[in-house]
């Protein structure tokens, strides 16, 4: 596939007026590139609907650019600086206790002081030859010794490397953790080897890879306990000092159990040697120690001694900024972004939201952008980039870029590592191609398949072309500073799909809601998963996929506790805060993306929700839309009092005849025909539409669909989805 022609990512996704944005591109066009500041109206590409809309707005940084190639650098290890003390010249003892994942992949790095440049210095390592150990003069002499055993996968072993200058002996060791009549004995290998290991001076020692500048070998799988010495010691002291003994000739031993959440390696020796973690593998995984008695790390952290390692591991591009915005100080809150242009017509976008001042409103109603949700998905390969899509892109002049088929800047929390484990963090130092307008994400289906972004600026077009004033607040400023950013707001409203919630950020909603606020959910499968985010890994968010849910991974069990926070991770539900507590509806059932309408029930005509269906006639509503071509689609929110819905909520209206791609979740199945609630699995499938008062004067509308928000455009927003959302925004308002 084509390398991406232009693409970028600024350091943050949400300012305020006042202060400053940097962007980062990077463009294979041997002309400078333009950009350009644009307000974003409409991002889907679908004709049937209003199409593209955007405005371009003077700024400080429209103008020409030089191009130039950013590259990307993923893989994560740890670098330990430089030390005239971690010398192996004259003799050394390298070892760690690992679990790898990839074996079947070139030699990746365990330890490593090997600069390739100058073929100087030692590195252990592991692969298809099994575990190996390199060492070289830098000068042109080298000698490598192989067990030429490979290691099995999802295995704990005890390996290690020694050299004695003096008898001039090399040798390579390996022993399993658990003695298994699967999996091979002690193996040790050695050979005679005058070549002295010295290292350029300048090389840092790397854990989990090799190189300096240039990272290469990255490791997949787990290590524990990576240990220095620097003369060669006894194999069986070895493998005290690997299964965590103290010994006093240690120059260094990383212990990965200190410090879990943040990006230290910490070295217990008394010469702290200590390293920086690079590209956020994943911590707070079980070590070779664990043995079931604890699921909590915070209670029991040397059972969680280990790191995960992968070679598509991404934190941060760190590209150079090429252009920087400086956002006025009177400047409209809203959905921009930077429009990038090659002369030969190729572009990109790079979206960012700008907040009112905190605390000081621009409008009364607030959209709630959900970026934790946005990151979570970032850069999603959902593996249906057919010849059907493709043809729909060209149709439509449609994003042809894919994360399908463009990797490079790391994938989603949706997807796998190479080494087939979960992905578990997403950053935003990153292009993320799927975020942007003029993004298709369904082929084959009714309406315009899009999700997230484009999708969201349904809601953003209809509110323009109604006439209603709006701020935007994101998931972010709720979650620095709570229920403050929207008490100020007599409407918030949120977006199709705001899934992932940070304990700050519900909080914040609920307290929001239990003040006299009036919220509109207008989504579905929302409040549903609980994610962390972290100060040491800003603009990073962790997620754990544990014990339930629809899930497109499942976490290893005794790993559900996040590292970013030590707290319990998965469901909201799981957690004691199902979605009812908050919005009334939670989770229930997913299907492909095709949407079907709602019936009014009996208890919408009651004359206490007459001003909702005020001005509509209809029974059934929302039977068309942008998405999935019905307003009641894809994932499905219900009404349950048992799982926190308030006993003063009201159903008005209910979906059902979903296909039969629609499934009830997980957490509420049984059995083969018993569920959760006692109830047959036909009648939980289904939307509803809920209304209930709150305290001091406020109130909750939920519309339990992800598709909901396609149908407010149709017929030039005139139908009875924009009428009832058009009533219930006038009565929250007091109009």
């Amino acid at each position: 596939m084509d390398e991406i022609p232009i693409t970028g990512y600024a350091d943050c996704f949400s300012l305020r007026p006042g202060e400053k944005i940097n962007f980062k591109v990077s463009s294979t066009s041997i002309d400078p590139y333009k950009a350009k500041l644009i307000r974003v109206i409409s991002g889907d590409p679908n004709p049937e609907g209003p199409g593209i809309i955007e405005e371009d707005i003077k700024s400080n940084f429209s103008g020409s650019y030089p191009s130039r190639r950013q590259t990307v650098n993923s893989g994560s290890y740890i670098k330990v600086p430089s030390n005239k003390s971690l010398n192996p010249a004259k003799g050394f003892t390298v070892g760690a206790t690992i679990w790898p994942t990839k074996i079947d992949i070139n030699e990746q790095c365990i330890i490593s002081q090997f600069n390739s440049d100058h073929d100087a210095g030692m590195a252990l390592f592991i692969g298809p030859e099994g575990v190996s150990v390199v060492v070289a003069d830098g000068k042109e002499k080298i000698t490598k010794l192989s067990i030429d055993k490979p290691l099995s996968e999802r295995r704990w072993y005890h390996i290690w490397a020694s050299f004695d200058l003096e008898s001039e002996k090399l040798g390579i060791y390996q022993t399993s953790v658990i003695d298994s009549f699967d999996i091979d004995g002690p193996i040790q290998k050695e050979i005679k080897c005058s070549i002295q290991p010295i290292p350029s001076p300048e090389q840092p020692l790397i854990i989990g890879a090799a190189g300096n500048k240039k990272i290469a070998n990255c490791f997949n799988g787990k290590i524990e306990r990576p240990f220095f010495i620097n003369n060669a010691i006894k194999n069986e002291d070895a493998l005290d000092i690997a299964k965590g003994k103290n010994d006093p000739r240690i120059t260094a031993v990383w212990d990965f159990s200190k410090n879990i959440s943040s990006r230290d390696a910490l070295d217990i020796s008394k010469n702290k040697f200590h390293g920086k973690i690079i590209n956020l593998p994943t911590r707070a995984v079980k070590g070779f120690m664990w043995d079931g008695s604890c699921f909590d790390w915070t209670k029991k952290p040397e059972h969680y001694g280990a790191i995960h390692f992968h070679d598509d591991d991404l934190y941060d591009c760190k590209w150079e900024t090429d252009f920087v915005f400086h956002v006025p100080e009177d400047f409209k809150s809203g959905i921009y972004a930077a429009k990038l242009e090659t002369t030969d017509n190729k572009s990109d976008m790079i979206p960012f939201f700008v907040t009112a001042p905190l605390k000081k409103p621009q409008a009364r109603i607030c959209v709630l952008i959900p970026t934790f949700t946005y990151t979570v998905y970032a850069n999603i390969a959902r593996g249906n980039t057919n010849n059907q899509m493709r043809q729909r892109m060209k149709d439509w002049g449609a994003q042809k870029w894919s994360a399908d088929d463009h990797n490079e800047y790391g994938l989603s929390t949706y997807n796998y590592h190479t080494d087939g484990s979960g992905i578990g963090y997403s950053s935003r130092r990153r292009p993320i191609i799927t975020m942007r307008s003029n993004v298709i994400s369904y082929p084959g289906v009714p309406g315009s398949g899009c999700r997230h972004f484009p999708a969201d600026s349904h809601l953003w077009y209809w509110l323009e072309e109604k006439g209603y004033e709006f701020d935007i607040i994101t998931d972010d400023e709720i979650h620095q500073h709570g229920a403050d950013v929207i008490n100020c707001y007599d409407v918030v409203m949120t977006c199709s799909h705001p899934e992932y919630q940070t304990n700050n950020s519900l909080d914040a909603l609920q307290e929001y809601t239990k003040k006299g606020g009036h919220l509109l959910y207008l989504g579905g499968n929302g409040f549903y998963w609980k994610v962390a985010v972290n100060d040491h890994w800003k603009d990073a968010i962790e997620i754990r996929r544990g014990e339930g849910g629809i899930r497109a991974w499942a976490s290893e069990p005794g790993e559900y506790y996040n590292a970013f926070d030590g707290t319990y991770g998965g469901l909201w539900r799981r957690n004691g805060r199902a979605p009812q507590v908050l919005s009334g509806v939670g989770f229930t059932s997913q299907g492909d993306h095709f949407g079907v309408p709602y019936r009014r029930t009996k208890e919408s005509y009651d004359s206490k929700y007459s001003w909702i269906f005020d001005g509509i006639i209809d029974e059934i509503i929302g039977d068309f839309g942008l998405s999935g071509g019905g307003a009641a689609g894809f994932e499905l929110d219900r009404a349950d009092i048992n799982l926190g819905t308030p006993l003063n909520a009201t159903i008005l209206a209910s979906s059902k005849g979903h296909d039969d791609s629609f499934v009830l979740v997980p957490e509420d199945i049984l059995t083969h025909h018993d569920t959760w609630p006692l109830k047959p699995i036909e009648e939980l499938i289904r939307a509803d539409i809920v209304y209930f008062d709150t305290p001091n004067g406020g109130g909750v509308f939920s519309v339990g669909s992800i598709t909901f928000c396609g149908s407010l455009p149709h017929n030039n927003c005139d139908n009875n989805i924009s009428k009832m959302i058009d009533n219930v925004i006038r009565k929250f308002l007091g109009n």
